[in-house]
């Protein structure tokens, strides 16, 4: 869909001419300074907001169950990469697809629709005027409604199945039984899809926002723990869960200093994921340490294993193999 509406809007060099006509920053790699409301992608913005991408989007709660679904363990070695490729080579055509649809605007091609949230029909209103084919438009629809379908699925049941067992279950009430451990995730279902509903029905200016709040929120409270458990065997329990608190809490006091006070040179998430930081660094620190076998059993450490010992006299060109189920050293 994106080559199409791409090519309706005269190809990329007319659409860069068109942009640098309205702001010649607009074709720059960044802003140099916030002067304007759309400004906002400065070097030290877009420094927060790669990171937030790559790391906040790695650590989300629905986006790790995927992973941890993975029937095989050889597809863990190239299925990362592969994912990262493909979501990389699709953000650049949507990307561009909206450069193509600013441009049609510009020109009084293409008319968005009269309401807050006109962004979000960009991509929509450039594929409508791209190919106006019935046959074309079904096919979209189904492959839109396919993915919508699919990652609300995902996102209702990780939303559901972690309250209730990784909040109600585990912490606020260990007792429950398997059947009020199921009510309570209907229940928290049933809540997250009604705050949905709210949202769609007053959208904010740009969905994107929320989209980026949202993953801002996981990278300040998930990040950490899960990026410390797996690489630092100085970690412990306590330190994870009081980086979760300090995370969570932090990012909502900065989302809303951003949002309300004064706007902050980065994303807000930044600044609460170097709190995290410091918290489970700080109360590792002051806790007790997991025991050296329970580390390496989880082959917690840095990803680099020592050569299983040759049961043989090598000669130069053999390969040693190391057992992938053997505990990883340190």
């Amino acid at each position: 869909m994106a080559p199409a509406v791409i090519a309706s809007a005269g190809g990329l060099a007319h659409i860069n001419t068109v942009l640098a006509g309205v702001d010649p920053n607009f074709v720059e790699p960044w802003f140099p300074t916030a002067y304007a409301s759309y400004a906002y992608t400065t070097p030290e913005f877009l420094f927060s907001f790669g990171i937030l991408l790559m790391v906040g989007l790695a650590c989300a709660p629905h986006v790790v169950s995927n992973v941890l679904a993975v029937k095989e363990k050889r597809y863990f070695k190239w299925a990362p990469l592969l994912a990262f490729l493909i979501y990389a080579v699709v953000m650049f055509l949507v990307k561009f697809t909206g450069f193509a649809v600013r441009s049609l605007v510009e020109e009084g091609t293409l008319v968005l629709p009269q309401a807050v949230n006109a962004q979000d029909f960009a991509f929509i209103a450039g594929v409508e005027y791209a190919m106006p084919n019935v046959a074309l438009w079904a096919l979209f629809a189904v492959i839109v409604l396919a993915a919508v379908m699919s990652t609300t699925d995902r996102l209702m049941l990780t939303v559901g199945t972690s309250f209730a067992w990784d909040i109600y279950k585990n912490i606020l009430r260990p007792s429950a039984t398997d059947k009020e451990v199921l009510l309570v995730s209907k229940v928290a279902l049933v809540l997250a899809a009604g705050g949905t509903l709210f949202l769609a029905v007053n959208p904010p200016e740009m969905l994107a926002w929320l989209i980026w709040m949202g993953i801002g929120v996981m990278l300040a409270t998930f990040a950490v723990p899960l990026l410390a458990g797996l690489y630092w065997r100085g970690a412990t329990a306590k330190g994870a869960i009081a980086s979760m608190v300090v995370g969570l809490a932090a990012s909502g006091i900065f989302g809303y200093w951003h949002q309300y006070v004064a706007k902050l040179p980065m994303h807000f998430s930044i600044y609460a994921l170097v709190l995290s930081v410091l918290t489970m660094v700080v109360v590792s620190l002051m806790t007790a340490k997991n025991s050296e076998n329970a580390l390496d059993n989880t082959r917690t450490g840095w990803f680099i294993q020592s050569p299983a010992q040759p049961s043989r006299k090598s000669s130069p060109g053999d390969a040693w193999r190391v057992d992938p189920d053997t505990p990883r050293q340190q």
